[in-house]
């Protein structure tokens, strides 16, 4: 198969499906003025009491042509030329990078668990044995660029009673605003500039103008062609292996069940001794008082595996030598020659390391 020499190599484990569905991709402005818009409408405004009937006060977006007109004239009217009250409308005026909370560090990442999900429908996991357990769903997001949004808003009302109680809850509002299902920002307030005034004809028409400062942060959906938030699934199976300590000292870090299911194996593997060469005459090395021991068949090795040779601190395979046992306490060695370059001589320093037992 080609490849790319100009792209990564991908890790198709790091590939993991993210839906629209599975976590907000993004926090743009429209979300912060969403929350804005949506938090005064629904909480922060009162329901005004008209003679007996709840009148809601709607709020608009005042885009360039409907701020114009509404500071022009002091008023809004709609496409049939008919003022609109109550009323309140808010535009977005200025965009900062908040000083206070500055970014160092671009690739700096959060994590976040999702517990739920689609494969999680069954939880009762613990019926099941300790080998199957739940999937969670790992979220890591980027760090979001912090900035300070600020925005001016025009409240009109026909009374001035309806005009305080706008002013009064307002003032009341607490300190985050937005939807607690989706974002929340902290907002101040600026002081309310109360105008009185008299408007076409005979309708008397109260506003107020004020301005909101909003810590906020934004976040792309993708940057650098990578996406800011990257989706992964938890470990479902976690395998651990037993390590013994060769030194000797083993068994004592080895719990009893483990130890006494595999006493074989692990005395086996707390054996290391070494030996140096009592005789070398031309190619046949003699070590004395050398008890060779066969390996656990668990382990699948042969003697030749677990003894390791070395001519002068050399470690040779045993592709270039053979074993043999005169007797049960004497281990000698062939060297093949040809096959090492050079003759073994009587001064040369031959020893060996492994499984074996010194008698």
């Amino acid at each position: 198969m080609s490849t790319n020499p100009l792209r990564e190599n991908l890790n198709r484990a790091e590939q993991v499906k993210v839906t629209k569905q599975d976590l907000k991709q993004s926090v743009s402005l429209f979300d912060i003025d969403y929350a804005m818009m949506s938090y005064l409408e629904d909480t922060a405004l009162p329901t005004l009491d008209d003679n007996g009937k709840a009148l809601k006060i709607p709020v608009i977006y005042g885009n360039s042509e409907r701020w114009k007109g509404a500071q022009r004239d002091g008023i809004f009217r709609d496409n049939k030329g008919r003022i609109q009250l109550p009323l309140m409308m808010i535009r977005r005026n200025s965009i900062t990078k908040d000083e206070s909370m500055p970014m160092l560090n671009r690739h700096v990442s959060y994590p976040t668990v999702t517990k739920y999900s689609k494969d999680n429908r069954y939880d009762r996991f613990s019926l099941m044995g300790t080998s199957v357990k739940p999937k969670y769903e790992l979220y890591n997001i980027t760090m979001p660029q912090y900035v300070e949004v600020s925005y001016q808003c025009m409240a009109w009302t026909s009374y001035t009673e309806h005009l305080n109680k706008v002013i009064e809850q307002l003032q009341f509002a607490g300190s985050f605003w937005g939807d607690k299902d989706k974002f929340k920002f902290k907002v101040s307030l600026s002081d309310f500039e109360v105008i009185n005034e008299v408007g076409e004809g005979t309708e008397r028409i109260n506003r107020i103008e004020f301005s909101l400062a909003v810590k906020a942060y934004l976040l792309p959906e993708r940057f650098d062609n990578e996406s800011t938030i990257k989706k992964s699934i938890s470990t479902k199976a976690f395998i651990t292996t037993l390590e013994t300590d060769m030194t000797g000292a083993a068994s004592s870090t080895i719990s009893t069940n483990d130890y006494n299911a595999n006493k074989i194996i692990y005395d086996y593997l707390e054996i290391n001794e070494t030996k140096v060469a009592n005789t070398i005459v031309d190619a046949f090395v003699t070590f004395n008082g050398v008890k060779v021991i066969q390996p656990p068949a668990e382990l699948d090795l042969s003697v030749e595996d677990t003894i390791k040779v070395y001519i002068n601190g050399v470690k040779y395979s045993k592709n270039y030598y053979t074993f043999s046992y005169p007797t049960p306490t004497i281990l000698r060695i062939e060297f093949n020659e040809g096959l090492l370059g050079f003759p073994i001589e009587t001064n040369d320093e031959i020893h060996i390391a492994g499984k074996f037992q010194l008698v």
